[in-house]
């Protein structure tokens, strides 16, 4: 949920964070030499270089100034406009900057600096695109003032299961958001950050919002074995007594290892158990404590049997636990040419143990899924047996009004695994299509699926016929853009019916006060949350043209919510609390196939009826 120039935020490539430094110094070392340089005039980089940017006679002059309405000093603030300009400046010691020399369009104006949250002009929160400023020829925008917050600060001690401070341990900010499936989920940040020599982390600069805090996602503990009293007590005794010859004894069990396990706040170590906390501007919060856990580590090993019943060589291997977040990464190994697996040591938990091998020309793909539960420091055996990749076939027919049907041998069919299925790789992506439109897609395992059907070849121009998908059924059932259930037996055949006639829905974007919204983004989303999918053509955002105007091409027939926000970044899309508090303020609208309907939005006013 960033601006697109936030790269001076905390968490920053620490490279480019050292080429701005170094560019700030040289300007610095100017000004003292020279004494008439204005940082408020002068560029931070060239911002594309080679490159030759659009010049007019147009410019944009304000201040960035904090929440009690002091000026922000040497804060980065950038522009950029419909016409390929992108410029950044850095503000004097007023909080002041300007740009000049600029062509009419529409600019995005950003200011951001380390502690500070990203802020856009006329953005509700950090880190959206806000509202554009409109210039005309000879245009001059001035006193446009962005206002940054300080960012919510963290901090914290990190402890053993002593309660012991504990140093170099690498903590983050994890943001809680919730999936199109209405999930909770965890979202890495882009701080991390160490606990000192006194056990002490701190987090700062982060944009209000929900979080917990936790270890960072590739920490890995210390994988320590722990002697046991007999191991110590014949150490002893050899040291004592040299010489002496040692008693046979039976083979003991191999010794328990131990490791500090991820945790979360405050000392969960289910990511989806820990502590939120809602943090606003400004807010400090310490004693956010992370009590890590030293807890016994086990494993699972077993071995992996072809369809023959004898062990199985070229296997790949996927473990995930259940309820996959950022804060638990996938693993991807492989088993031995014997057919043997064994993990690296795990904390207690569910899992899910993923084997398949790679079609070739002779054999099909194979797989094996298991679900393991590790509650102690005893390693989980499993044989996993594998069987063939399921095998979904279908027909492509074609609904044509003006275009000659494409040949099908060329058109797309894939199936994509939906985020957060026990489908952890894609099936072979090219089915076997013939002349007649039959196709065969093999390799297919479980999970849960969004099927994709393209015609390759674009419009000739907006708004003209162009093949897209209308329907999709399965055994009869329509299943047009939803989720496929895939489970352990093929399922019933497929059809993907494809249509030319192509659906519009647009309009014009009027603000309250009666100009032009094109400041605004259009959002159209479906009344029905079940179509509410990661990537869904169901879901889209526009931002109007200078005139207001907007346009949606191609949507799918059906019953849709029509939205407009100026609070808007792309992975909103992503998040079912936002889509449902977009369509709690959503008009209606109903779009048939091929239909081309205009709904203008007079905001504060409701939507008009379509014409």
């Amino acid at each position: 949920m960033t601006s697109q120039h936030d790269d001076r935020r905390p968490g920053a490539s620490p490279l480019l964070t050292a080429c701005r430094f170094l560019i700030l110094l040289v300007m610095l070392i100017a000004i003292q030499r020279e004494g008439t340089v204005s940082l408020a005039q002068t560029p931070v980089r060239d911002p594309r270089p080679g490159v030759e940017e659009p010049t007019g006679t147009s410019s944009l002059s304000g201040s960035v100034m904090d929440s009690d309405k002091n000026p922000v000093r040497r804060a980065t603030v950038s522009i950029e406009g419909d016409m390929r300009v992108s410029q950044t400046r850095v503000t004097d010691e007023e909080g002041r900057f300007a740009f000049s020399n600029l062509p009419a369009g529409r600019f995005t104006v950003t200011a951001d600096k380390a502690g500070y949250p990203s802020m856009a002009y006329g953005a509700k929160r950090p880190h959206r695109a806000g509202a554009g400023i409109l210039l005309g020829e000879g245009q001059a925008a001035a006193n446009v003032v962005l206002t940054l917050a300080r960012g919510a600060v963290m901090t914290g001690t990190v402890y053993d299961d002593h309660g012991q401070p504990l140093p170099e341990v690498a903590v983050q900010a994890w943001a809680v958001n919730t999936s199109l499936a209405g999930e909770r989920t965890l979202k890495m940040g882009s701080q991390v950050v160490e606990s000192d020599d006194r056990g002490v982390y701190r987090i700062f600069g982060l944009p209000p919002g929900d979080y917990t805090i936790g270890t960072a996602w590739y920490f890995s503990g210390l994988d320590a074995r722990v002697p046991t009293d007999a191991e110590i007590r014949e150490a002893f005794e050899a040291v004592t007594r040299p010489g002496t010859p040692r008693p046979t004894a039976a083979p003991t069990p191999p010794p328990t290892k131990y490791s500090y396990s991820r945790t979360y706040y405050p000392d969960s170590v289910d990511p989806l158990a820990a502590q939120v906390l809602s943090l606003g501007p400004a807010d400090a919060r310490d004693g956010i404590d992370l009590h890590l856990q030293f807890l016994p580590t086990s494993h699972i090993e077993g071995t992996v049997i072809g369809t023959d019943g004898s062990p199985a060589h070229g296997v790949n291997m996927v473990l995930f636990r259940h309820n996959r977040v950022g804060a638990n990464p996938t693993t991807f190994f492989f088993a031995q040419p014997t057919g043997h697996f064994t993990t690296g040591s795990l904390p207690p938990g569910p899992y899910t143990i993923f084997a398949q091998t790679s079609a070739t020309q002779d054999a099909p793909r194979l797989w094996a899924l298991q679900d393991v539960t590790l509650g102690g420091p005893e390693p989980a055996i499993v044989s996993l047996t594998l069987q063939p990749a399921m095998i979904i076939t279908g027909r492509l027919t074609f609904d044509a009004s003006t275009l000659q049907p494409p040949d099908p041998t060329k058109v797309i069919v894939s199936l994509m695994p939906l985020q957060g299925t026990n489908a952890p790789l894609n099936p072979d992506q090219r089915p076997t299509i013939d002349a007649s439109g039959m196709f065969t897609l093999r390799g297919v395992t479980p999970g849960r699926f969004t099927l994709r059907a393209v015609v390759p070849g674009a419009a000739a121009r907006p708004g003209a016929p162009v093949w897209s998908v209308g329907s999709v059924t399965m055994g009869g059932q329509d299943v047009t853009d939803l989720p496929l259930e895939i489970g352990t037996a093929n399922p019933p055949p497929v059809t993907v019916t494809f249509t030319d006639r192509v659906s519009t829905l647009s309009g014009v974007v009027t603000a309250p006060a009666g100009q032009s919204g094109s400041d605004y983004f259009v959002v159209v989303l479906p009344a029905n949350s079940e179509y509410w999918a990661p990537l869904s053509r169901r879901i889209r955002s526009t931002r109007p043209g200078l005139d207001g105007h907007y346009e949606f091409v191609g949507l799918p027939p059906g019953e849709y919510g029509l939205a407009a926000t100026t609070d808007l970044d792309p992975s909103d899309l992503q998040d079912s609390s936002v889509l449902a508090e977009l369509a709690a303020h959503a008009v209606h609208v109903t779009l048939g196939l091929g239909e081309k309907q205009t709904f203008d939005l007079k905001l504060g006013g409701g939507g008009s009826a379509p014409r």
